[in-house]
């Protein structure tokens, strides 16, 4: 298997020469998308992003992140011991890496240290949690101009909540 994984991304490598962002590039991204979490009953939560990304090298990218969990988001416990609606907000970097398919269209993995706050506001009490943890997605883009890109992501915040995106980026070149 370690074989197999250090072919994989030596070949990735070998063609990802020719990925979005090169060197010294800069971009920033906005993004709307919704947060799945698979506890408490709970609805899918609303939510806004923006990133700021540099290239290392032609594949290699590094993105500082923040989303903001803002619309919908009610919960009800499994036993209807409480209820109410809840917030999240992250804060994260990545290292990405990108495999180029086309000029203008890629593939995206991405893997990072993530910070998260969880405020909950229950009819019986009001609870927040908060902490880092490792954070991964991955995701495809496009080129639609010359320094925009249409990207859609999905992205592991944790083992309850996934993170579904879309976004545009704009890449200072």
């Amino acid at each position: 298997m370690q074989t197999i994984l250090k072919t994989l991304v030596l070949v990735l490598a070998a063609y990802g020469s020719n990925a979005w962002a090169d060197r010294g590039d800069q971009y920033v991204l906005g993004k709307l998308g919704f947060m799945s979490v698979k506890k408490n009953n709970a609805e899918t939560l609303g939510s806004i992003g923006a990133l700021y990304g540099y290239g290392l090298t032609p594949a290699i990218t590094l993105e500082s992140e923040i989303n903001l969990g803002l619309f919908g988001g009610k919960y009800e416990q499994k036993d209807k011991s409480d209820s109410g609606d809840y917030r999240i907000w992250t804060v994260a970097g990545y290292g990405v890496y990108r495999f180029l398919f086309s000029d203008v269209t890629y593939l995206k993995g991405k893997l990072g240290l993530l910070y998260e706050n969880v405020k909950r506001n229950g009819k019986l009490e009001d609870s927040t949690a908060k902490g880092f943890g490792l954070a991964g997605g991955v995701g495809v883009g496009t080129r639609i101009a010359d320094a925009l890109t249409l990207e859609g992501e999905i992205t592991g915040i944790d083992k309850d909540i996934v993170f579904f995106s879309l976004g545009l980026h704009y890449a200072f070149k």
